[in-house]
């Protein structure tokens, strides 16, 4: 027994040690167990003998328990002592519920010792912890004996495993520990933080003698010593294992936001990804992430390691990875940034923990945006630093009041906390005299009672007497983003003029220093130059019109998504410029270079004869970047996306592809997943609005005529060069007549690449096409087509998607009846698409009826 009394008292010790000295050195953390003396036999026996029996009041020669807690486990083992509350399972620990309250309520304790029962294999124990509120459960194991094997991978024929909940169901791919004679200085520990979990002790093969030692704990979440550890500040993802989402305004204070792999300080289950979304709602906003530990598998920065990626999903750009024990801390800017923790197989003798880490939410300007703005000042009344009239409102207030000139930056962000505290404060957008201001709201926060503070849209300057467009009043909070990370619908303003006015009044100064008592606005700007740029639409984002008449004649198409008001975009963009002719105009749009269009294995682009289009496998366009070019009515007439269908996958040599059209045209920039971080792709395109009449809408009321396809003059070396035409000719008569219509061509041509087609009209319909009655084919050559009698008024129609401009003649001739009687139709003319019988037969009748005629007069 005194050998016994020994082995205790030097474990103990070893214990003792481990606790103080070994997390200093390897970043593991264990909640402290210790009760009593050094020189106790095990945690709740202090002597083996020497005490009063509690069976059996005579005898003296019992174990002496623990004062704290221990309690005598009775006539089957007079000489040994067990936590009070567990006292009942000393000669077998198997399959027992350890419960912290009832524990606590007998022992004055919430945590003890689990020491299996030596069993001979096949065989299995459970134990089932129940912690209290603001618990966790905590298990450090130290000692295993023939508990199966570790293959290189991961257990076979045995294993420890702790389990959420209360059901003894093993997980494979939850942390399993195996060996055969281990023991573990640190312990390996494990946590449980989604309340009741179970411990698993599993043996699937012949042994002689299977067992484990370990330690539980319900540990109290605000643990100061850091094995209390829970997430702050973040919040967990539903219907995910591990994934985090950490928002900027859910941690203005510092050391709100923590984040750590699972488990910890605990071992962390093997083979995960853990994403955890870190997001700002300002573009001054960077994030500062701060490694306060990191412990991972040393040689393992293949499978264990952190990546940081500039964006919210793994195929963002990737910044860094972090691994080992390599402590750091990084800082990068917004809008987001996804930390990916990833493990692979577990590795014995499992004495790591994985990483801790909290994050800063830094303010910080960048001197490129504060160089584009200028405190309102002038050089003499009413007059600018740059020569331009000033609002009426500009007066010296430095570092409140702010001028952003069109002249100095097209686009930028502005932030009112950057600026020095006034009671007012306002922000002026001065554009060129073709610009119209586009404002965009991100973030703002007035907290003062009963609109007592305001923000003020001015649509111009913001003169005295003048009633703002739009007045916003505290108290109101608005965020760039949802409580679910996703960014808001955007709250915008365009002037109808080159100047638009903000102004900040707030009731008074902060009450302290945090920025959470701070009244601000936060938001992005835009000035658009309509005569360069095209029209803005209303209500819309990018959606601009270029006419014919107004616009310049040739220009560039402009990129959309590089503009700042584009920061709080995610998901799908799509931007429409529409390039609308006059009736004596065509417009010819050219695509010379593309670029950061990834290669997509699921799109591809052929052209031929009739454009380029999109060749699409398994997945709808809309879910891959591309490029469209459209027609008002929706018809797609060329598509470009993916890889280009050549040698060499070398997109460029399709380039330039060039469509001229007599008709409305619109480039439609199309990204499944844009965000700030990653703009989509880049193209280049000019267009040039051209004076050629060759083909529109014409009303035609003469009763026979031609109409004659136009030359044009186009390209010849141009591989990609491509003519679309849509024109209508209104054939009406108010007189009742039988219409023939002829077309001739001298080229052999599909259908596809152009045809002509006559309707019935329909007044109702914008484009008056009626139901189909006919259609002629190139290759027809030479074809003729009758219309019913009475059919006085039709529509021809051109449709023509072609490298080669069509080359027709449409001649019409229309037979009218005069006669003083109207029982049938006019005779048909010849080529008409009767039969022959049907014209003798309508000769004789006109014979005898003229005959008929003659007796009649005489």
């Amino acid at each position: 027994m005194e050998t016994q009394a020994c082995y205790y008292h030097i474990t103990l010790l070893i214990l003792f040690l481990q606790q103080w000295v070994v997390p200093c050195r390897s970043q593991v953390a264990w909640t402290p167990i210790y009760v009593d003396g050094n020189s106790q036999v095990d945690l709740w026996t202090q002597e083996a003998k020497g005490c009063r029996c509690p069976f059996d009041s005579s005898r003296q020669d019992c174990a002496c328990c623990v004062r704290d807690g221990g309690c005598h486990c009775g006539r089957g083992s007079p000489n040994r002592c067990s936590q009070c509350g567990l006292e009942q399972h000393c000669s077998n620990m198997c399959n027992i519920t350890i419960d912290s309250r009832y524990l606590a309520a007998r022992s004055g304790k919430t945590f003890g010792q689990i020491k299996s029962p030596s069993i001979e294999g096949p065989g299995f124990c459970w134990y089932l912890l129940q912690p209290d509120t603001g618990q966790r459960v905590e298990i450090q194991v130290y000692r295993l004996v023939s508990v199966g094997r570790f293959n290189g991978t991961s257990c076979e024929w045995g294993f420890l495993q702790l389990v959420d909940g209360a059901e003894p169901r093993p997980r494979p791919g939850d942390s399993q520990i195996c060996g055969s004679n281990e023991r573990y200085a640190p312990p390996v520990v494990l946590f449980a933080d989604r309340g009741s979990a179970t411990l698993l002790f599993h043996i699937g093969e012949p042994t002689m003698r299977s067992q484990f030692l370990a330690y539980f704990s319900f540990t109290p979440t605000t643990s100061m010593q850091g094995a209390g550890f829970q997430a702050r500040g973040g919040r967990r993802i539903e219907h995910t294992e591990c994934d985090w989402l950490y928002q900027d305004f859910s941690c203005r204070e510092p050391g709100s936001c923590v984040l750590a792999s699972p488990g910890y300080p605990g071992l962390y289950p093997p083979n995960r990804q853990c994403k955890y979304l870190i997001t700002t709602s300002s573009i001054h906003t960077q994030v500062l992430i701060i490694f306060t530990a990191l412990l991972l598998p040393h040689n393992h920065c293949g499978t264990d390691y952190i990546a940081i990626y500039q964006g919210s999903t793994p195929s963002s750009h990737l910044l860094t990875t972090v691994c080992a024990n390599r402590r750091t801390q990084l800082q990068y800017p917004g809008p987001n940034l996804l930390l990916e923790f990833s493990s692979g197989p577990p590795v014995p003798p499992y004495d790591y923990n994985g990483f801790l880490a909290t994050l800063e939410f830094i303010e910080k300007i960048s001197s490129t945006e504060s160089s584009n703005i200028l405190p309102v000042k002038t050089t003499e009344p009413g007059v600018m630093m740059d020569g331009t009239s000033a609002p009426r409102h500009a007066t010296l207030k430095p570092g409140c009041d702010i001028l952003y000139s069109g002249n100095d930056t097209r686009s930028g962000h502005f932030n009112s906390r950057s600026l020095s505290w006034r009671p007012t404060c306002s922000l002026t957008f001065l554009g060129r005299n073709t610009d119209i201001v586009h404002v965009s709201l991100f973030n703002y926060m007035l907290k003062a009672p009963s609109c007592q503070s305001v923000v003020e849209i001015y649509d111009g300057p913001a003169e005295e007497g003048v009633k703002p467009s739009k007045r916003l009043c505290s108290p109101i909070t608005k965020h760039a983003r949802d409580p679910g990370g996703r960014f808001l619908e955007q709250q915008t303003f365009v002037s109808s003029d080159n100047i638009m006015t903000l102004v900040l009044r707030r009731l008074g100064p902060p009450t302290s220093s945090t920025e959470t008592d701070t009244e601000f606005l936060d938001g992005a700007f835009l000035f658009h130059d309509e005569q360069v740029d095209g029209t803005l639409q209303p209500d819309t984002l990018c959606d601009v019109d270029y006419y014919g008449l107004s616009s310049p004649l040739e220009g560039r198409i402009s990129n959309p998504g590089t503009q700042h008001l584009f920061w709080n975009i995610e998901g799908a963009l799509r931007c429409s410029q529409r390039f609308i002719p006059a009736a004596n105009q065509s417009v010819t749009i050219t695509v010379s270079t593309l670029s950061r269009m990834s290669p997509d294995p699921h799109c591809h682009t052929q052209c031929g004869d009739g454009g380029c289009q999109c060749v699409a496998n398994l997945l709808p366009l809309s879910q891959m970047d591309h490029l469209l070019l459209v027609t008002d009515s929706g018809q797609v007439v060329s598509c470009l996306c993916g890889d280009f269908q050549i040698a060499e996958n070398d997109k460029q040599q399709w380039l330039p592809v060039s469509l001229r059209s007599w008709s409305p045209l619109k480039v439609v920039y199309s990204v499944a997943h844009y965000s700030w971080n990653m703009k989509g792709f880049v193209f280049k395109a000019s267009y040039t609005f051209n004076t050629d009449a060759a083909c529109g809408h014409t009303t035609i009321t003469h009763p026979a005529g031609e109409i004659n396809s136009r030359n044009v003059t186009a390209p010849t070396l141009s591989l990609n060069y491509y003519f679309h035409q849509e024109c209508t000719w209104l054939l009406d008569s108010k007189v009742e007549r039988q219409l023939t219509v002829e077309l001739a061509t001298n080229q052999n041509r599909p259908c596809t690449a152009w045809n002509v087609s006559v309707h019935q009209y329909e007044e109702n319909r914008i484009d008056g096409v009626g139901q189909l009655l006919h259609t002629f084919c190139p290759r027809d050559r030479s074809k003729e087509y009758s219309l019913p009698w009475k059919m006085n008024t039709v529509l021809l129609r051109l449709q023509a998607m072609t490298r080669k401009l069509p080359e027709y003649a449409i001649r019409w001739n229309s037979q009218i009846v005069r006669a003083n009687t109207r029982v049938s139709g006019p005779t048909s003319t010849p080529g008409h698409n009767t039969g022959t019988s049907s014209r003798v037969t309508w000769t004789c009748l006109c014979v005898i009826m003229q005959t008929w005629f003659t007796v009649l007069a005489k």
